[in-house]
Order: C-alpha cells, then sequence, then structure tokens
C-alpha cells in the first residue's frame, strides 16, 4: 500500500469513528488480561486450591480477594494500555500530516479512562466467575467470548427485532456505551444509566452464582 492509500485508509477510519484508530489493538490486549484472569482463578483447581482453602476455610473469601484484585488489575492495566494507544497512534498521524484527535475533548478523555480498563475488567471477572464453574480456564474464555460473540454474530440471521434488542445488553457493548463510544440511536447503544445496570448484573449475577457454587465443589 502506498503512503497515500494509508493516509486515506487512517483518515476515513478516524472519520467513520473517531476512536477506531486508537483503540484497534484494544481486542488483543483485552483478552490476554481474561486469559490472566481466568487462569488465576482457574489454578486452585489444579492444585493449588488443596493448600489454600486449608490455610482459610472460607471459600468466598479467597474468591472475593481475587475478584477485587482482577478488577483492580483491569482499570490499571486498561488505563495504561490506553494512553499509551493513543500515544502512538495519535503521534503517528501528526507525523504523517494527518490531523490528530484533541487531547482535551472530554469524549476521547472519557474513551481512554473507561473504555479498555473496564472491558478488561468486565470480561475479567465474568472469565473468573466461569473459572469457577467450569474448573478450567481456557473453558471460560472460550465462554465468555461466546457471550460476546455469538449473539451478534446472529444478529444478521434474526433479523431486525432481534438486531435492535438483543446485542446492545451484552457486556461489551454496554462497556461501550459507557465509554461513550456507542452512537447513540445505534443497535449497540444504551443510556448511561442502563448500560451500568446491565454490567453490574451481568458481573454480579454470574460471580454470585461461582460464590455460592464455590463452597460444595470438589477441590481436586
Amino acid at each position: 500500500m502506498t503512503v497515500v492509500g494509508e493516509r486515506s485508509a487512517i483518515a476515513d477510519a478516524q472519520a467513520e469513528n473517531r476512536y477506531s484508530v486508537i483503540f484497534y489493538s484494544s481486542g488483543l490486549t483485552t483478552w490476554a488480561f481474561v486469559f490472566l484472569a481466568a487462569s488465576f482463578v482457574a489454578s486452585e483447581f489444579r492444585g493449588m486450591g488443596e493448600y489454600t482453602f486449608v490455610a482459610t476455610a472460607r471459600r468466598g473469601r479467597i474468591l472475593a480477594v481475587k475478584l477485587v484484585l482482577i478488577a483492580a488489575g483491569g482499570l490499571l492495566v486498561g488505563l495504561l494500555a490506553s494512553v499509551m494507544s493513543v500515544a502512538a497512534t495519535q503521534g503517528v498521524l501528526a507525523l504523517r500530516g494527518l490531523e490528530p484527535l484533541a487531547l482535551t475533548d472530554p469524549g476521547l478523555i472519557r474513551a481512554i479512562v473507561l473504555l479498555v480498563g473496564a472491558s478488561m475488567t468486565v470480561q475479567g471477572l465474568l472469565a473468573a466467575g466461569f473459572a469457577v464453574l467450569l474448573r478450567s480456564a481456557v473453558a471460560s474464555v472460550v465462554s465468555t467470548g461466546l457471550i460476546s460473540l455469538v449473539p451478534v454474530s446472529l444478529a444478521p440471521i434474526l433479523g431486525e427485532w432481534y438486531s435492535a434488542h438483543v446485542p446492545r445488553w451484552l457486556p461489551g457493548a454496554a462497556v461501550e456505551s459507557l465509554a461513550g463510544v456507542a452512537a447513540p440511536g445505534s443497535y449497540g447503544y444504551l443510556p448511561w444509566s442502563l448500560a451500568t445496570a446491565c454490567v453490574i448484573a451481568w458481573v454480579s449475577t454470574l460471580c454470585v452464582i461461582a460464590a455460592l457454587r464455590l463452597p460444595h465443589m470438589d477441590i481436586r
């Protein structure tokens, strides 16, 4: 591709969605964190739990600590990844003679603070919950991915009503609404209050089920 072609492609991408260029690599980073979160919890079912749960009989307390660490880690790593991505992509655009996004734009700041960090936190907590129920990091990551991908993939098949009412309630779409990335009126958009409630419902439901199930599980 020529330099002119590259400039045109980047300009077109940013014109279509002003944050798409910034967070183009966030998916890989997010799912790498999701796997680490799942492995952090699933390790208890590969022998470590025999020692952990002898020292602390309250298994729910151990799970709660791990969930807090996953949430804090997701927010911190996501924020750092966002800042680095903004610095890299907007620097490249400026060097190529294209107008970068204004760093004082409230929408950009909201996206930097929330999009990747909240996505890592939410998906990581969901994967942690699945790791308890499925006892496997790989299976929990796959299950978390299926929640995000399958309903969206079915939208072209199931028609207009499904597309307009179902995908927006997925955790990934709700996070995009929280971060201000989803366009108002689009199929993936939820108002801030509903997006917040949706994220809390997904995470709390799965984590509560995992916490209730954990005390009755055979760790071996």
